[in-house]
């Protein structure tokens, strides 16, 4: 084990299949983490990683148990050199499990001084403006209902958001590769990468990174409908770190899916690409409501709802390997 609570906490959750079965991308990357712990010297900050956590007192929610292994590898864990051990990380969840929010939670955070660099701008990219500002606009709430609070350590208008001690701001972004250029981030943020149809933006926002400390990736999507892009290239070389054929080169691939098609009639299964249907929340049965809604409509025309094994399972139907779709599909969230 790792000695950190948060993170070996969520291990005895996959191992033990509590409160249901993990998928196999689950246990691969668990068995991953523990021998990153045993064959490396990396250490979690744990002061750092406690100030973060207590700025959860501004959100409407509370991390999860995978939400907080993830943020705790990927924001507070470290070489025995200082340097971050996963400055990348992507995270594919099924539609519903709250990757935005995790991503909001991660951004409000790394503009603050607990994070202690001065300038750390970061981007949010998406292919649609819409989905650019969802975190960002999470955040620009929070600001404002908190007004008489956060007025004293933020600026914001309605299209930057600013830190006044660390002078760090959070951005939305355009899919215009060309309007990205010159941009020095401290970190960028990939939304929806599954409608990325090629590697244009994506190329141009990376190489901003670098020139300031703790650089960071995070990429958050569900899978969904196009095929042979970005998205299939970062679950191929996932596959292959995990299995152990590849280096991970600092990236934490965080994948939940069911594990085949027949599992779509598996109602608990569905926790498999959802790892936030705890029956313990307050969300729980209006999200199943959904969900159990969604899945009867698949099964009466399953051409006509592919979205329901493709983004709230995370198993788009073989059927569509080789296909292309239409571009309003790929927008469809």
């Amino acid at each position: 084990m790792t000695n950190c609570k948060y993170i070996d906490n969520y291990i005895t959750m996959v191992r033990s299949a509590d409160p249901f079965p993990y998928c196999k991308w689950q246990h691969r990357l668990c068995d991953f983490i523990e021998k990153v712990f045993e064959t490396e010297n990396v250490y979690v900050d744990e002061e750092q990683l406690e100030k973060y956590l207590a700025l959860q007192k501004y959100f409407d929610y509370r991390l999860l148990p995978w939400e907080l292994f993830v943020f705790t590898l990927h924001i507070c864990t470290y070489t025995e050199q200082g340097y971050l051990r996963f400055p990348y990380c992507f995270v594919n969840v099924g539609r519903g499990a709250g990757k935005n929010g995790l991503l909001s939670f991660i951004d409000f955070c790394l503009l603050t001084p607990i994070h202690g660099v001065k300038n750390y701008d970061i981007y949010i990219y998406a292919m649609s403006e819409d989905q650019a500002k969802t975190s960002w606009t999470d955040i620009y709430c929070i600001l404002e209902d908190n007004k008489a609070t956060m007025k004293k350590y933020f600026y914001w208008t309605k299209e930057i958001i600013t830190n006044k001690a660390t002078n760090s701001s959070l951005y939305y972004c355009t899919s215009s590769a060309k309007s990205q250029d010159g941009q020095r981030p401290g970190k960028i943020d990939m939304d929806e990468y599954h409608s990325y149809l090629d590697m244009k933006l994506v190329d141009v926002a990376q190489t901003g990174l670098g020139k300031k400390k703790n650089s960071r990736k995070t990429t958050v999507s569900t899978n969904g409908l196009v095929r042979g892009g970005p998205f299939d290239s970062k679950l191929e070389t996932a596959m292959e770190v995990l299995d152990g054929e590849e280096d991970d080169n600092g990236e934490l691939y965080f994948i939940c899916c069911i594990d085949s098609e027949e599992e779509i009639d598996n109602e608990e299964a569905w926790f498999k690409a959802n790892p936030s249907l705890y029956p313990a929340m307050s969300t729980y049965y209006d999200m199943m409501r959904e969900i159990r809604l969604e899945y009867k409509e698949y099964k009466k025309n399953p051409a006509e709802h592919v979205s329901f094994p493709a983004k709230r399972m995370n198993c788009p139907p073989k059927i569509l390997e080789n296909e292309v779709t239409p571009w309003e599909n790929v927008l469809d969230d």
